[in-house]
């Protein structure tokens, strides 16, 4: 989880970091919310049930990795149920440093 990389480089304990994702209402995401508090990442989840919490299969070789990604919930996100909600735009107006990553583009490779 790249947040980890950010908080250790802060290097503060509590809640340094904030995170927006989408997850979907059901154990993965429970999990993902439990990792992310002992983590103290401060984690804001738009939670739907459209679609189930993404998931990740890694194949790790040696110094060689792939990743093979259901994105599933983070195609879900909405911006203006979510990020524009007051509570949650008060944390993007405070923060410092700003990390956004954009995985829920949909590619398709036919061979």
């Amino acid at each position: 989880m790249l947040i980890l990389t950010e908080k250790w480089m802060i290097q503060s304990p509590y809640k340094a970091a904030t995170f927006f994702g989408c997850i979907g209402k059901d154990k993965f995401g429970e999990i993902l919310k439990k990792k992310a508090e002992e983590a103290h990442v401060d984690a804001h989840y738009y939670e739907q049930s459209e679609e189930p919490t993404g998931t990740c299969a890694a194949c790790i070789t040696s110094d060689n990795r792939s990743l093979v990604a259901n994105l599933a919930a983070a195609n879900c996100y909405k911006k203006e149920k979510h990020l524009d909600l007051e509570k949650n735009w008060k944390l993007v107006e405070k923060a410092k440093v700003y990390y956004i990553a954009n995985e829920s583009s949909q590619i398709s490779v036919f061979v």
